[in-house]
């Protein structure tokens, strides 16, 4: 096997690096798109799960499905304004329901790296204020995830069935959730991922958590824009 003189390979390096430079500035973008392979490989892991046209008629689905009308603990991690939540607590009405929303409720912690754009941080803010929803089965933890999850805990008694609802869209964030939570997931344990397709954040967190934690899981819904919203429930 023949190589190219020292003197003309490190000539070649540089010229590649400052190429890669001009057209694709920044780096993380371009290890978006080199893992984007990776949720092509995970989908054909996956067995049979029903896809639906929006992120609701996949909630009716959950809740007719896997609760029917069983008292539910429902943890959501990204509340924003409250559509989510509140759509939660009118699809389950079982008055045992506990419904907890966990949110700074003054936008993303850091900036969100897409390959399209970066949302900066501070985006999705509600200028500090709670969601106004008059159900007295809801409580609301305001602040960082690393702040708010060990109170919650600290207090929490899990006696229902548990849905938990990533719609924290980082890396950082969806990562430490389910770390932090891994002593209340267990078998059976819905998670549903609201920006699932974004394979450097929720997809890479769930699978580094599940990497570490040698955590077993099946999908059981999807919606049909390349999985943006994915439905999972926990094996083991």
């Amino acid at each position: 096997m023949k190589f190219l003189p020292l003197k003309y390979r490190n000539q070649t390096y540089g010229f590649l690096r400052k190429l890669l430079a001009r057209t694709i500035p920044d780096s993380y973008k371009l290890k978006t798109i080199v893992n984007m392979s990776t949720l092509k490989t995970w989908e054909k892991q996956q067995t049979t799960f029903p896809i639906f046209a929006t992120r609701y008629e996949m909630y009716d689905y959950i809740q007719k499905k896997y609760l029917e009308k069983e008292s539910t603990d429902y943890l959501e991690f990204g509340v924003y304004e409250g559509a989510s939540i509140d759509y939660w607590c009118k699809l389950n009405q079982n008055t045992e329901s506990r419904f907890y929303g966990f949110d700074t409720f003054t936008g993303l912690p850091e900036a969100w790296k897409n390959v399209l754009s970066d949302i900066p941080s501070g985006t999705w803010t509600t200028e500090g204020n709670l969601p106004k929803i008059d159900d007295k089965r809801i409580t609301f933890y305001k602040g960082l995830f690393q702040e708010t999850i060990d109170p919650f805990l600290e207090e929490y008694q899990p006696s229902n069935k548990i849905v938990i609802h990533n719609d924290s869209d980082l890396y950082s964030s969806s990562l430490y959730l389910l770390t932090r939570l891994d002593s209340i997931i267990k078998k059976n344990t819905i998670v549903i991922f609201d920006e699932f397709s974004n394979v450097m954040h929720e997809f890479k967190a769930l699978e580094d958590y599940c990497s570490a934690y040698n955590r077993k899981y099946k999908v059981i819904a999807a919606t049909e824009n390349f999985y943006q919203q994915v439905a999972i429930i926990f094996e083991n």
